[in-house]
């Protein structure tokens, strides 16, 4: 099996946390494709309707990403939905598929790399808390 090889693994966990955070847990995953993306998009909007919201994406054991990610993160949908976006993980590969994206495709939302949760959740909060209405 290669790398790419995604659809016997299984799906990734997407959650509303009590903070308001839309969590995507990708830990079981190698390669974000734009499929995947649909389908987190679907689980968030499950969660939350089009609400916006921030995002934490733990990706520790990305290696790869289609290119068509990189345009899906800036459809229109998205960009209505999506206040910020932290990414959790500390791989070389993770810090340069970041750097290439946010140098060539950079969304209209703030997007930032992160070693441990609690500073991504401090982020992503630390600016929009007052537009976020927690679940009850």
């Amino acid at each position: 099996m290669s790398i790419r090889d995604t659809d016997q693994l299984p799906k990734p966990i997407t959650r509303l946390g009590d903070d308001g955070i839309v969590y995507h847990d990708l830990t079981d995953l190698s390669h974000l494709s734009v499929d995947l993306m649909r389908f987190l998009y679907g689980q968030r909007l499950r969660l939350t309707g089009k609400a916006r919201r921030p995002v934490v994406m733990l990706a520790q054991h990305i290696l790869t990403v289609d290119f068509e990610v990189q345009l899906f993160a800036s459809h229109p949908q998205i960009l209505e939905s999506t206040e910020a976006v932290a990414i959790v993980g500390t791989s070389f590969m993770l810090r340069h598929l970041t750097s290439m994206f946010l140098s060539y495709h950079a969304p209209g939302y703030p997007v930032a790399l992160f070693d441990e949760v609690g500073e991504a959740k401090e982020w992503v909060l630390g600016g929009v808390k007052s537009s976020i209405k927690p679940q009850a």
